[in-house]
This record gives C-alpha cells, sequence and structure tokens, in this order.
C-alpha cells in the first residue's frame, strides 16, 4: 500500500456533475490512484467536496462564453491557493489539458514535484479557428508559445494521438518522455437499444463552437430533409456559436426538425444516443482538428450510434473508412448530406457500421485505458 504517498489530480473540466470533456478521465485516474493505495487529493470544478470517498478542492470553473484566455488566467488565479495549499507534501502531480496547468507549472520550478500533464487538445492551437477575442487574436502566437513551454515543463506527457505527439516534437518536446494513449469510453454502461424511429435521428454531441463546423451540419440537414422529411437532428450542448446555429436553422426553415437541448449532464447522455442512430462529426480540417480524436466518436461506438465524420488525421488512427466509420471531405456540406442519405437509404450498411463501431470501442474500454495512464504516470512502463 501506499497511503503515505500523496497524488494530486487536477483538471478545469467539471467532477460533478460531468458534462463530458475531461471529466469522466480525469475523475477515472484519480479513482486508479487511490485503488492502488494512493492518497488522492483532486482539484476541479465540482458541487460537492468529496467523491468517491477522495477529498475535493473545488473550484470555480473557466467560461467558454468570452475570452477563454482570460477565463483561463481567472481559473489559474483562483485555484493558486487551494495549489499551493495541497501541493507541497505531493509526490506526484497529474493535471488534465494545459488550461488547469498553469499554475501547478510555474509553481513546480519550486516544488520541484513529478508532474504528469494529459493532453486531449492543445488549446491555443484553436485560436486560429475559433470565436475568439481581439485580445487573443493579438496574442496567439505569445499563447501558443506558453503553452508549449507548460506542455515542456512536465516530466511526463501523456497525448492522445500520434500526429499530436508529433506536433509537440516539433515544439520542442522531448520525445521520450510523451506517450501515446488515446481517449475512452464506459463501455458496458453504454446501451445499443435504440428507440423505435432512432435510425432517422441524427446527433450531434458536445461543445458548440466555431471549430467544430455545426453549420455545415445544418446546412447539410437542409439537403436531407428534401429526401427524408422525418429525420431530426439532436445538437446535444452548449457554447459560444449555439445561437448562431440555431439562426441558421430559422434561416433555412429546418429548425423544427432540430432539437437543441443545451448543456446536460453526462448521465442523460447515453438516453439521448439511444433515441439516434447516426452520430455526425462535422469539424473543419485545420491543424487543432486533425490533433485530436475527440470523445463523441468513442461514444457514438458505444451507443451502437454509426458515425459519419470528416476525414481528419487524428481520428483517422483508430477509424477505418467504410468499416467503423463513414467519411467526407471535410468542409464539404454536400458531401455530409450524400453520406447521411446513403446511410438512411441502406439499412444493412447503418446496421453493420453500429455492430462494427460498437466492436472497434471495446480496444478503448476505460478499463483498459486508465491503468495505462496511471502506470505510464507512475513510470510502470
Amino acid at each position: 500500500m501506499n497511503c503515505d504517498r500523496k497524488v494530486i489530480v487536477s483538471t478545469h473540466d467539471w467532477l460533478y456533475p460531468i458534462y463530458g470533456g475531461g471529466g469522466l478521465r480525469t475523475l477515472k485516474v484519480a479513482e486508479e490512484f487511490k485503488r492502488r493505495g494512493y492518497n488522492v487529493v483532486i482539484l476541479a470544478p465540482s458541487k460537492i467536496n468529496k467523491i468517491k470517498e477522495i477529498p475535493v478542492y473545488t473550484l470555480p470553473p473557466p467560461t467558454k462564453k468570452r475570452s477563454q484566455v482570460l477565463s483561463a488566467i481567472k481559473f489559474n488565479i483562483r485555484s493558486l491557493r487551494s495549489i499551493i495549499k495541497v501541493s507541497q507534501d505531493a509526490d506526484l502531480i497529474f493535471v488534465h489539458n494545459t488550461i488547469a496547468a498553469v499554475a501547478f507549472a510555474i509553481l513546480n520550478k519550486f516544488l520541484r514535484k513529478r508532474f504528469i500533464l494529459d493532453i486531449t487538445d492543445i488549446h491555443a492551437e484553436y485560436l486560429w479557428v475559433g470565436n475568439i477575442s481581439i485580445i487573443e487574436k493579438l496574442l496567439r502566437f505569445i499563447l501558443l508559445k506558453i503553452e508549449y513551454n507548460i506542455i515542456k515543463s512536465a516530466d511526463t506527457v501523456i497525448v492522445v494521438t500520434e500526429i499530436m505527439k508529433q506536433r509537440c516534437i516539433e515544439k520542442g518536446i522531448e520525445e521520450d518522455k510523451i506517450r501515446v494513449i488515446c481517449d475512452g469510453a464506459e463501455v458496458d454502461k453504454f446501451s445499443t437499444q435504440k428507440s423505435n424511429g432512432a435510425n432517422f435521428n441524427l446527433i450531434h454531441l458536445g461543445i458548440v463552437d466555431k471549430q467544430h463546423g455545426v453549420p455545415l451540419l445544418i446546412r447539410a440537414m437542409r439537403i436531407v430533409l428534401e429526401r427524408f422529411p422525418q429525420v431530426h437532428l439532436y445538437i446535444v450542448g452548449d457554447g459560444r456559436d449555439l445561437s448562431d446555429v440555431k439562426s441558421l436553422a430559422k434561416k433555412l426553415q429546418i429548425y423544427q426538425n432540430c432539437i437543441f437541448t443545451g448543456h446536460i449532464e453526462y448521465t442523460k447522455v447515453k438516453e439521448i444516443l439511444g433515441r439516434t442512430g447516426i452520430g455526425i462529426i462535422p469539424r473543419p480540417n485545420n491543424l487543432a482538428n486533425n490533433l485530436v480524436v475527440t470523445l463523441k466518436l468513442l461514444e457514438y461506438w458505444a451507443s451502437g450510434t454509426a458515425v459519419v465524420a470528416s476525414r481528419l488525421n487524428g481520428i483517422s488512427e483508430i477509424a477505418e473508412d467504410e468499416k467503423d466509420i463513414l467519411f467526407f471531405e471535410a468542409d464539404n456540406y454536400r458531401d455530409i448530406a450524400a453520406k447521411i442519405e446513403f446511410l438512411l437509404s441502406n439499412s444493412e450498411e447503418l446496421a453493420r457500421l453500429q455492430r462494427n463501431g460498437r466492436e472497434k470501442v471495446r480496444q478503448f474500454d476505460w478499463e483498459k485505458i486508465i491503468p495505462e495512464i496511471v502506470n505510464v504516470s507512475l513510470k510502470l512502463k
């Protein structure tokens, strides 16, 4: 047992309630450290101060409604006192994504603890594509340099794709301290049971910001409805582009076929996936989007939902076209529509993609992924 050894686990994502993102990944890492006998403390946004017997120092979450940079700065300033309080006697610090890592990276120059940085997104790369403030536009080169310097300061860096690893190497991070461990899903907690008519319902799951390409999906939806007027599209999530997406749906006169749920808790996502047969990933083709896998891919697969996605490098590392995914030409809403219509017209192909996706995702079950993350963090492999 290692109960005398202390591990700090931190993220900027909500841990209770979980809204998706890195929350579930981070919480499961904390639970695995505890299972192995470590004294674990969590620093993260949470509405409760203890999760599964692990104490939580609750932090105010950053917001994406305005400036992401100012929000991240506020988050780190507000968390500074808690970090100083709990980190001095820690043996290891595990942080998910760089937004939560700024204060740790600075303090660790003095604390000198083993510092693990777990990255599923490189946030500054999105400043070239997202809806950003004037200040962010002026500072984006500096912010990119800062983010990669934070990554460089970690003792071990965990990334989700090979292309993300190569990007980090290009930016000066030592190759021998980078490990590639993909995202995951709670496979057996997702049901493949679908409600009546589910195969004629589409879903976009997650944040609605410019980098997610949801307007492309709305334009594709208009074409799809000409042949399949019974189709409905679930937009599950919130974001800075949501109001614009709603306006576009009204302008194209398809709003009545769109269901906007807003921000929902993670537990409700599985229920909505049971009402949908085809999950869409319409991310535009840019560097930031090519670096990631995106959690929605794995959750679509786990729920037996067929996936139609942009052909992006990160996704292509784990998905095989026409076997467990149907790729379309990125940024081409007409091709999105064509691929959706193909599946709506071919129930056997749709069922085959759903089955194969469910089979593929077993390689990415959290039960396999999380122990690997902790092993790397502890230098056990």
